[in-house]
Formats: structure tokens, C-alpha cells, sequence
């Protein structure tokens, strides 16, 4: 509650500090299949707020008939350079794949729970994880940093991720070309002390993505695609995914619209 609360009020304290505030509120609606091959819905409520002193954000999920938060940020930008504060995820969106539910299962996904520090600019992103603030603000659980590159079409980006309590290190990297509609790449992951990769090859083209993905364990270890659309303001996707050792098919489908 004290969240909420602190998220609410810094959300409208920046409002008042502005002549005008850019608000956007999106209501999505997600179809997935559990560990027990369930189908199962989500739904979440994303607010981000931006002006000309400072930047908010709150994510809300609706759980049991109760809305509850997943997520927030509270922030500045200075001369160029954002800085922010919350529960706000990690740096490596960029290397977990291209679709939005059902790929990037083979690839190392450091942990992001908890509150962080993030600092961006210029293409450099500087993360501080912390453990538990309600507990002791000092105690640091990982720190990571990520580059990213975009030019005529070329996308480049690299990033590490280290871990202060198992002192573990996770090596991520990403490159790829798109122009209008049509667009591939490759995304690598490496753990360290594991001594184990991950991978995800991609295809886009008119809103259509196909993927395959594997370790190195096992170079061809997942299939799939999907496709994603807008239709009057709403935006919708389909995806699916098909293992090819264990012979089974994970779907999934999802609504958002933005107001």
C-alpha cells in the first residue's frame, strides 16, 4: 500500500510541476498455457506518464478479482541523461526474443525482481538491483550494463549482468537489420560459470515472425512464429511454439489497447 501510495502521489506531484503531461494508459489481456497445460488468463493495466520534469510509470495486474502492483518507476531526465527508481524490470528486454510470450526460452534471463537504480544515455544503460529495501537499501544483488547501437537499419547491442550474491556472470548480445516491414536477427546468451549458451534466430516480415531457438545442449530445440496486428487502436497477437524433443505445442494470444 505504501507503494501505491508513494507512486501515486510522485505520478500527480510531477503532473503539477508541468503545463501539460503525456499520459498513456494501456489495458492488455493475455492467454497462456501453464506449467500444467492449463489456459489461463492475465490481465494488466500499464500507466506511464512523461513531462517535462520527470518521467512516472505503474504497472497493475488484476489477480483472485484484486488489482494489485507488478511494477513501477519514478524518474528524471537531465541534459539527456534518465534516471529512474522502482520496480521496474531489468535491461535485457532487447535479448529475450522477438516474440512476446512463447519464445525466448532458451536463453539466460537474469533475475529482475525487486527495486533497482537505472541510468541511460546515449545508447549506455547502467542498472543497480537491490535485494530487498525494506530490509537494508545497501544491499546490492546485481549490477548490469548494456550498450545498444542503431543505424541504417542495423541494430547492435550488447550487455553483462553480475551477480553480487551467487557471483555469477551472464554475457547477452544481439544483432540485426530491419527496414519497413521486413527484419531478422540473432540473440546469444552465455553463463559463465555455467559454461552454457543459449540462442534465438528470428524472421519478421508484414507482421509475421518465425524463430528457432536452442543451447548448447541442444541446437534445435524449439519452432515457432506469430503474428501481431492493430485493429482500430487495438493491438493483437498470436503466437505459438513447438518443442521439438518433447513433441509438444505452447499457444498463446493477446490484446492491448491503448487510451
Amino acid at each position: 500500500m505504501k507503494q501505491i501510495l508513494l507512486a501515486t502521489v510522485a505520478t500527480f506531484a510531477l503532473a503539477g510541476t508541468a503545463m501539460s503531461a503525456d499520459l498513456d494508459v494501456e489495458l492488455g489481456l493475455d492467454l497462456t498455457q501453464n506449467a500444467a497445460d492449463d489456459i489461463v488468463a492475465g490481465t494488466t493495466i500499464d500507466i506511464d506518464m512523461s513531462a517535462t520534469t520527470g518521467i512516472a510509470s505503474l504497472g497493475l495486474v488484476v489477480k483472485d478479482d484484486v488489482v494489485k502492483v507488478d511494477s513501477y518507476s519514478l524518474g528524471t531526465v537531465v541534459a539527456g541523461v534518465a534516471v529512474s527508481y522502482g520496480d521496474q524490470g531489468d535491461l535485457m528486454g532487447d535479448f529475450g526474443g522477438k516474440t512476446d510470450s512463447v519464445g525466448g526460452t532458451t536463453l539466460a534471463n537474469p533475475n529482475d525482481d525487486g527495486e533497482s537504480i537505472k541510468v541511460s544515455v546515449a545508447g549506455v544503460g547502467l542498472l543497480v538491483g537491490l535485494t530487498d529495501v525494506t530490509k537494508d537499501i545497501t544491499d546490492v544483488e546485481n549490477v548490469q550494463a548494456t550498450y545498444s547501437l542503431a543505424t541504417s537499419g542495423v541494430e547492435i547491442g550488447t550487455g553483462i549482468d553480475y551477480n553480487m550474491n551467487s557471483e555469477e556472470m551472464i554475457l547477452l548480445s544481439h544483432a540485426g537489420y530491419a527496414m519497413n516491414q521486413f527484419g531478422f536477427g540473432v540473440t546469444g546468451t552465455y553463463e559463465v560459470e555455467a559454461e552454457s549458451y543459449g540462442f534465438e534466430a528470428d524472421v519478421t516480415a508484414m507482421g509475421l515472425t518465425a524463430f528457432v531457438n536452442g543451447d548448447d545442449s541442444d541446437m534445435m530445440q524449439n519452432v515457432g512464429g506469430g503474428y501481431t496486428t492493430t485493429i482500430n487502436g487495438m493491438g493483437l497477437y498470436a503466437e505459438g511454439s513447438y518443442n521439438l524433443d518433447s513433441e509438444e505445442f505452447t499457444p498463446a494470444v493477446g490484446a492491448s489497447f491503448n487510451f
